[in-house]
Parts: C-alpha cells; sequence; structure tokens
C-alpha cells in the first residue's frame, strides 16, 4: 500500500468574535439576555446600559389581551417543564439542525417521569425522519441533564446516572445488567459468590445504586418555579392579528464615545490596544442586538402568517406543517439561526402563552396530504368517535381508512396518536361498549 500526498480545497467558517455574540446574543430570551447585558456592562468601560422605566409587571397589561389577573394566573401556571429545559439546553448546542429536530421529537414523546415508552425508531418513522440515525438522536436525548433522561427503562436509567459518576463503584453497573435477578432478590451472599467478590464490595456497589434516582426529572420538577416571560405578542385586534417584540422591558445599551476619545489621546500603546478591544466587543454586542431584534421580528411575522388559524381559534389541530428548514429559506438565513431564534423564546397569544417551537410543525410520513401530527390524531378522535361500539375499529382499519383519504399513516402511528388522545384499544372500547 503505497503513501501519497493529496492537496484538498475545504471552506470552513471561522468563528470569529463578533460572530460567536451574535450567536449568543440571538439564543437568549428577554430574560437571559437582560443578565448577558449586564455582564457584559460590568466587563466594558465603554458600555452605557440604562433599565428600562418600564417594569416587568406592565408586561401583563398589553392591549389586546385577557384581564392582568387573568393573563398573571395563567403565566404561572405555564410554569417551565422539564421537556423545555430539555430543548432548551439541546438548542444551545451546535449540531445539525435534522439532529436536534429529531432529538426535539424524542424529548416530545417522554412521559411524565423522563422515560421513553417507545422505540426511538417508531417515534421518527411517521416524521419522515430517515435522515438520522435514531440511535445518534437517543445518545444526544441521554447525554441531556439530568442522567438518566430518555431511558427505555429503570434499569437503563440507573446505568446512564452510574455512567456520569466521577468515582462509580466498577460492580454496579454489572450488578443492573448481569446479575438483575439475584440483585433484587437482596441475596449479597450469594451475589458476592457469583460474581467471585468480597460482601463488601457488594454493599459498596449496592450502596452506590441505592444513591440513584429512578425518577431523572424529579429534582427538576422540585426546583423553584421559573415563570414564563413572554418573548413576543401575536394577538387578534378587532379583525387582523398584531405581532409585536416584548423588548421595551430590555435595558438600552450605548457606547460612551465621548470617554472613549479622551482616554484614547491620553493613554499609553497598551491602554489604548485594550480600549480598542473594548470598543470592537461593544459594537459587536450592539450589532448582535440589532440583528437579534431584525431576525425575531421577522421570524414572528412569518410565523403568524403561516399559522394564522391557530391564534384565531387558539386549536392545535389548527397548526399546519411548517418546518425550521422552510421558515430559514423564507427568510434567506441558515436553518441553526432559526433554531436559535426560536429556542427558549415564548409567544403571547389571545388564548395563552406557548413555545414559538410549537408553531414549526412536520408533516407526517411522506408523500401524502400534508398534516400535523395534531390534525392526524383529531382525525383519528373523529373516526373513533363514527365507529359502530360493538364492532369497534382496529388500528390496521384506521390506518387504511386514512391511507385512502392520502393520509399515509402506519398501524403502529396510529396506535401512538390514540393513545395520545387517551381512547383505549379495540378490545377496552369494546368491553366499555358492553358495559
Amino acid at each position: 500500500m503505497g503513501l501519497a500526498l493529496v492537496q484538498r480545497q475545504a471552506l470552513k467558517l471561522k468563528m470569529t468574535p463578533a460572530l460567536y455574540q451574535s450567536v449568543a446574543v440571538l439564543q437568549c430570551n428577554n430574560e437571559e439576555l437582560t443578565h448577558l447585558i449586564r455582564e457584559k456592562a460590568l466587563e466594558n468601560p465603554l458600555l452605557n446600559v440604562a433599565d428600562s422605566d418600564l417594569h416587568r409587571d406592565d408586561l401583563f397589561s398589553f392591549k389586546g389581551a385577557k384581564s392582568t389577573s387573568d393573563v398573571i394566573a395563567e403565566t404561572q401556571a405555564q410554569m417551565i417543564d422539564f421537556r423545555e429545559r430539555l430543548h432548551r439546553e439541546l438548542h444551545q448546542m451546535r449540531l445539525e439542525p435534522c439532529c436536534i429536530e429529531a432529538t426535539d421529537l424524542l424529548i416530545d414523546s417522554l412521559n411524565d417521569n423522563g422515560y421513553l415508552d417507545e422505540a426511538p425508531d417508531a417515534i421518527l418513522d411517521p416524521f419522515a425522519k430517515g435522515d438520522v440515525d435514531p440511535q445518534q438522536a437517543l445518545a444526544l436525548l441521554q447525554s441531556l441533564d439530568p442522567a438518566g433522561v430518555g431511558a427505555r427503562s429503570l434499569i437503563e436509567c440507573l446505568c446512564l446516572q452510574l455512567r456520569r459518576l466521577e468515582s462509580r463503584s466498577p460492580l454496579a453497573e454489572t450488578l443492573l445488567t448481569d446479575y438483575r435477578d439475584c440483585f433484587l432478590s437482596g441475596d449479597w451472599s450469594e451475589l458476592a459468590e457469583q460474581m467471585d467478590v468480597t460482601k463488601d464490595e457488594i454493599n459498596a456497589a449496592v450502596a452506590q445504586i441505592r444513591r440513584l434516582n429512578p425518577n431523572p426529572v424529579a429534582a427538576i420538577q422540585e426546583d423553584p418555579p421559573q415563570y414564563i416571560i413572554p418573548d413576543v405578542t401575536i394577538v387578534q385586534k378587532g379583525d387582523r392579528l398584531v405581532c409585536e417584540l416584548e423588548d421595551q422591558y430590555l435595558p438600552t445599551v450605548s457606547i460612551n464615545n465621548d470617554d472613549y476619545q479622551m482616554y484614547l489621546q491620553a493613554s499609553d500603546k497598551e491602554t489604548k490596544r485594550y480600549l480598542r478591544e473594548k470598543m470592537e466587543e461593544a459594537d459587536a454586542l450592539i450589532s448582535g442586538l440589532s440583528r437579534r431584534k431584525q431576525t425575531m421580528m421577522q421570524l414572528a411575522e412569518l410565523v403568524m402568517q403561516r399559522q394564522e388559524a391557530y391564534f384565531s381559534t387558539g386549536e392545535r389541530t389548527s397548526l399546519r406543517p411548517f418546518t425550521m428548514k422552510q421558515a430559514a429559506e423564507q427568510l434567506a438565513v441558515h436553518e441553526s439561526t432559526i433554531s436559535r431564534a426560536a429556542a427558549g423564546k415564548y409567544v403571547q397569544t389571545n388564548h395563552g402563552i406557548v413555545p414559538m417551537r410549537q408553531f414549526f410543525i412536520r408533516a407526517v410520513g411522506k408523500n401524502q396530504t400534508a398534516l400535523s401530527a395534531y390534525q392526524i390524531q383529531d382525525e383519528i378522535k373523529k373516526l373513533i368517535n363514527q365507529e359502530d361500539p360493538r364492532r369497534p375499529l382496529s388500528d390496521q382499519i384506521i390506518a387504511g381508512i386514512l391511507g385512502q383519504s392520502g393520509i399515509k399513516c402506519s398501524r403502529r402511528a396510529v396506535a401512538k396518536y390514540r393513545q395520545r388522545c387517551g381512547i383505549g384499544s379495540t378490545i377496552e372500547r369494546r368491553a366499555v361498549a358492553r358495559a
């Protein structure tokens, strides 16, 4: 086998400090952006930062919304749950948009204990996510915090937590995976004999396992509540929809040019270099804030146009298939820009506060009538509501009826959507009809 020297040409995007600043600003919601601005002001003597004269309480007095007390109560009721926290953590990573989108779908499929009840490929297949390895998306989900989230069983949940520990017992995972039955029996002497280790080593491993949490998201849910403050308002005013950024509560940022010029004239070379660096940083921050405002407004207006029916009805079944890739193409930006602009942002509507990312929905399946998962769930509910209770429709028959309407949906997908609607199986529905 010979060696050869090959010359290749590659184009790479260098992450400059200004670009990095712009990305950091874009992915912040209003709360995070306020903290970021104040931190930058402490680090940069050339930045002038003035807090808004408006108070957060004024946020709930915008026109076109419900009464102040109703909105405050509604906001408190919509505390950030563990799934939204996982979405936030995921969208802060620099990954391919298709990988993030697939992992988003897995996050949305987690049960209330943070477990996956379905196989990753079964979750992703109805959404035509064949371009992403389901195991890769699962590994990404299981790398998020808290450790153990995304597990498919209690044993896997505990093993995921063990692998995050800096000093873990080498026997602990072996106990759970290879000696599960003996471990559950509690016969430590038998375990020690089978594994050819001392009873003290077994006790140490068992003690470590007992410190693990079988409900990985419980710790998050016990944290002090984080109340949702909207970043955008899209409300019905009369016969038209109005879109506004809720940025009037952000601090205003400007550059102290007078001090900069004065210090620049009287300073030595080292100080001048420092001042120029701080001026560049200040310019980058202000430019980033301006680009964020422009991108957020363009995205909000596009969402308002594409999901107009939802803002009128408040029904999820009114949401049309609309992906971040489509939004990126319409706004002539990269898909990752849309992902960052939507991550962790919330929209105040006449019907409540909803995550921005809720408005981005893939059509289910391939080459069929473009419907969202919510719309397909509604179609399934309609079919079941119209069935003969004594002869309920099977999931396979429902899939066939949908197929005749141009909606490609597998039996397994029908079962999943039916369960999400809280509707029992054919056997369960028949039993209720006979009771």
